[in-house]
């Protein structure tokens, strides 16, 4: 099978329209529900929720060119079962989410910042805490300092106020120039394998992406593959175009750093970062707890990726965090 572009989205829609409902069912005594909400930009976004609308509201948003499935089941039933309504959401160019023809309607982390305050609105979740994990933490930087009416705290996990020099690392461009470091050789070793030898085969294109993965987690737990390939697995048929989110990266790209906007930024906030992490090391989670005013920081013993790994720890420490705002 190889990795096709399809242009599924073209142009703009003149004006909102309602949210699409999907389907609503039960899990373990709680209402889960999928949406599709179409925006006023065009863009439809995959949705969906856990627990009761009435509760205090969390929206998760996931990393770069990751669909809203890879915040497990069981971190969302966490949430749920201490009070709280819980969203998350396909990016678009990810999962059940509209498809870009990027070279026609180019966008950068600021549309991504505005879908998801098109979910906040769309669901009505008044001022819910924003998680944000990598790419997602980028995206909660800019919530806080364009939109802060409309979210009343983050956690930004395993996150960065300066993207610059992983993008650099991985065109394999130098870092010299920047204050924060780049990526460990060992994760730029596989990236280099992937983009030299592309995968052709849904098998070896299973087996890239889970190496990718194992190379995110680092620390001394082990790599949580039979989750995380299910989950994979899953990712890969609910995505006609996998090769989408790669727009992802050029989004990111196209923005600026917010070292210096983050220190506008007044909403209660928790920084969780690994001491392993090799995409962006410990020092860019350092970095956004000291400049953010009063930002609470938790280091933990994990690499990048806490999924199915670290959910219990992460758990502990966000609900801490939410109840003591």
């Amino acid at each position: 099978m190889k990795i096709q572009r399809k242009q599924l989205f073209k142009g703009s829609a003149p004006t909102a329209r309602n949210a699409i409902i999907d389907g609503q069912t039960t899990v373990k005594g709680h209402s889960l529900m999928q949406k599709l909400i179409a925006s006023s930009r065009g863009v439809t976004l995959w949705t969906q929720s856990f627990g009761r609308p009435e509760n205090p509201s969390v929206l998760l948003v996931m990393g770069a060119m990751n669909q809203g499935i890879f915040w497990p089941d069981e971190f969302c039933e966490g949430l749920v079962a201490a009070g709280f309504y819980v969203v998350r959401y396909d990016h678009r160019d990810t999962g059940k989410s509209s498809r870009i023809d990027f070279q026609t309607n180019p966008y950068d982390l600021h549309s991504l910042t505005d879908d998801a305050v098109d979910v906040i609105r769309s669901y009505g979740l008044g001022r819910p805490t924003v998680i944000g994990l990598s790419m997602g933490g980028y995206i909660a930087q800019l919530l806080a300092t364009s939109y802060p009416d409309v979210l009343g705290g983050m956690v930004l996990i395993s996150s960065t106020a300066d993207h610059r020099p992983y993008m650099a690392a991985t065109m394999g461009k130098s870092t010299a120039g920047f204050s924060l470091p780049g990526p460990e050789q060992s994760y730029l070793d596989c990236v280099m394998a992937a983009s030299v030898n592309p995968p052709q085969t849904l098998s070896s294109i299973l087996q890239s992406m889970s190496e990718g993965w194992r190379v995110t987690y680092g620390g001394p737990r082990p790599y949580p593959k039979v989750q995380v390939e299910r989950a994979l697995h899953l990712a890969l048929q609910r995505a006609p175009d996998i090769a989408a989110a790669f727009h992802h990266g050029l989004a990111v790209a196209a923005s600026p750093d917010r070292l210096q906007l983050i220190t506008r930024i007044a909403v209660p906030t928790l920084v969780v970062h690994g001491r392993y992490d090799p995409l962006l090391p410990l020092a860019h989670g350092q970095y956004l707890a000291s400049n953010i005013k009063n930002a609470q920081f938790e280091v933990l013993e994990m690499g990048h990726s806490f999924m199915w790994s670290w959910d219990s720890e992460i758990l502990m420490r966000v609900l801490k965090f939410m109840r003591s705002k």
